[in-house]
């Protein structure tokens, strides 16, 4: 393998730190967009054509391109490098939790860890191939979103049709605290349950009434109970909501569900078992829901793609493992249309969704270092 120039950390640091200190929660459309424009523009340089897929109300999905080397036919099958510029964290976080990097050499910020270095590691490590004059593999095609932290409702057809005509998927969200990277993932499913039952006066005609908060207490063991530790399942009754006033009859009340598995055939169970719920007359359940991201499965292509991963990180001088993640991200739609994918990418660090959240530093240049390698040696069919 030839390992071109590791890119230079203070440049790596300071790029991050000017996409971090541009807030970019999901759904802020006008600061999305200006975000975007950086972003294009940042890409551009390291000899992307982009496009920008615009969907109202969210803002632009970017597809970048990049060739494969010369006389590379047509129909080769690209690799498919997936992020996200969005985050979780609404306007102002900064102000309590500001773009910092501490002496032990952790970058503080919203956003850091989920996944603005991801973006900044996948830019360098093309960066780190065109300025050593190293071709990539295979054509490549990055796609940046912004609608990931909410389910990417609207980015989902692209990332699946891209997943489909691709030859294996890198996913640059963050790698676990330790540094693995994640070849599997649990899917994801949300139900609501609402029962409806009947108002009346708690004092006056209290038995004139149908309580729904009773009527959905009593389903919510049956509920709990389809966790299945040694299958690596869970059902989470996240929300309860019901009832108006103390003294009114309740006549509605809802649960959410949170619902994770491993195994796709576990998620149609819980799915049955709801479906199959029932409380006493005259209350009445509704069940609504279903899975918005399926699982990542282990694959045998997919730890190929690992081995390959960690072969490279070897001749780095690192070692690599790998890791089963309770999240989901977009690598759970790549892996489920059937397309190798290896997540994890992006930097090490700890504490996402929180005002904890950090990045180590020298973790940029190493996993650069490491997609480059990738990305110019490993040409999976």
């Amino acid at each position: 393998m030839t390992v071109p120039p590791a890119p230079d950390t203070e440049v790596m640091v300071d790029e991050l730190g000017r996409l971090v200190e541009h807030e970019s929660p999901t759904g802020d459309v006008v600061r999305l967009d200006a975000l975007a424009d950086v972003l294009v523009a940042q890409w551009e340089d390291v000899g992307a054509t982009a496009v920008r897929h615009t969907v109202d109300e969210v803002g632009s999905h970017l597809e970048l391109r990049w060739a494969g080397p010369p006389g590379t036919p047509s129909d080769v099958a690209p690799v498919l490098l997936v992020g996200h510029y969005d985050t979780v964290h609404d306007v102002g976080t900064l102000e309590r939790n500001p773009w910092r990097v501490d002496d032990d050499g952790r970058a503080w910020g919203p956003g850091t860890q989920d996944m603005k270095s991801g973006l900044v590691i996948a830019r360098h490590a093309l960066a780190q191939l065109m300025a050593a004059g190293v071709p990539v593999a295979r054509p490549v095609v990055a796609l940046l979103t912004a609608d990931e932290e909410v389910g990417s409702v609207s980015s989902r057809a692209l990332i699946e049709g891209h997943a489909r005509a691709s030859a294996f998927a890198l996913v640059f969200e963050a790698s676990t605290a330790s540094g693995a990277l994640k070849t599997q993932r649990k899917g994801v499913g949300l139900w609501t349950l609402t029962v409806h039952g009947r108002a009346a006066h708690a004092g006056q005609r209290f038995f004139d009434g149908c309580n729904a908060n009773v009527a959905l207490a009593d389903v919510l063991p049956e509920v709990a109970g389809l966790s299945d530790r040694a299958r690596g399942t869970t059902v989470n009754v996240g929300v309860l909501r019901g009832g108006t006033r103390a003294n009114v009859v309740a006549a509605r009340a809802d649960a959410v569900l949170d619902v994770r598995f491993t195994e796709p055939d576990e998620s149609d169970r819980v799915a049955a078992a709801l479906t199959e719920l029932d409380v006493a007359e005259p209350a009445r359940l509704e069940v609504s829901g279903g899975v918005n991201r399926p699982a990542m499965q282990r694959t045998p292509e997919t730890v190929q793609l690992y081995e390959r991963a960690r072969a490279c990180a070897r001749e780095l001088g690192f070692d690599l493992e790998e890791a089963t993640a309770g999240g989901a991200s977009d690598g759970n739609f790549t892996s489920a249309v059937g397309t190798p994918t290896l997540d994890g990418l992006g930097g090490v660090g700890d504490g996402l969704h929180t005002d904890e959240e950090y990045v180590y530093v020298t973790s940029l240049p190493q996993r650069a270092a490491l997609l480059a390698a990738l990305l110019s040696g490993y040409d999976a069919t």
